[in-house]
């Protein structure tokens, strides 16, 4: 449970915020203390973001595992950044609407800021996806898996909203898409073809 966040700003009626403290609440198991210590304070490093929308405005929120150009073709979400997805996945298999309550959770960078162009406001924004299909310290996940996920991928896009257009520009990064590690950090260790 969200238990404190703060706006990083607006897109349209949509409201995007900075996950900062979060809460576990038990269902049925006993809490593992150490496990959720671990898990909240990831959770709480600054790095996960959603979007809400107040109850005045018309429509769903936007969805922050899209990207501007993939909005504007679907609805569907990228599984690829629903960090949360998984909590979503058992309530709506069992008929359970969570849309309105349930928020998507992404975990990135999301940076905005208002620009001028003449005399017209424009809102600049660069929001980083981190992939959680295969994410982990650099040098403990490298190279790709059986699913053909690469390790530590992130989609950055950079945007700029003028007017009622929207221009977005995409880049992707992650690590190199072959099976391979390199045991030890050390400068100089050699990699290894894994397949």
């Amino acid at each position: 449970m969200i238990s404190g966040c703060f706006s990083i700003g607006k897109i349209g009626d949509s409201e995007i915020f900075r996950i900062t403290q979060t809460q576990f609440v038990p269902l049925h198991y006993p809490q593992n203390e150490d496990r959720i210590v671990e898990v909240r304070k990831l959770l709480n490093s600054g790095t996960f973001y959603f979007t809400w929308q107040s109850g005045t405005a018309s429509g769903t929120p936007i969805d922050l595992t899209l990207c501007a150009q993939r909005r504007s073709k679907t609805s569907t979400t990228d599984h690829r950044f629903f960090w949360n997805r998984m909590l979503h996945i058992h309530l709506i298999r069992y008929g359970v609407d969570c849309q309105s309550w349930l928020v998507k959770a992404m975990c990135g960078s999301v940076e905005m800021r208002t620009v001028y162009v003449g005399s017209k406001k424009a809102l600049a924004a660069i929001i980083s996806r981190l992939s959680c299909e295969r994410a982990g310290t650099r040098f403990n996940v490298r190279g790709t898996n059986d699913e053909g996920h690469v390790a530590n991928f992130v989609e950055t896009e950079q945007m700029v909203y003028l007017d009622n257009e929207i221009t977005s520009y995409l880049q992707t990064r992650g690590s190199v898409p072959l099976f391979w590690e390199q045991p030890g950090v050390q400068v100089g260790n050699l990699i290894t073809v894994a397949k």
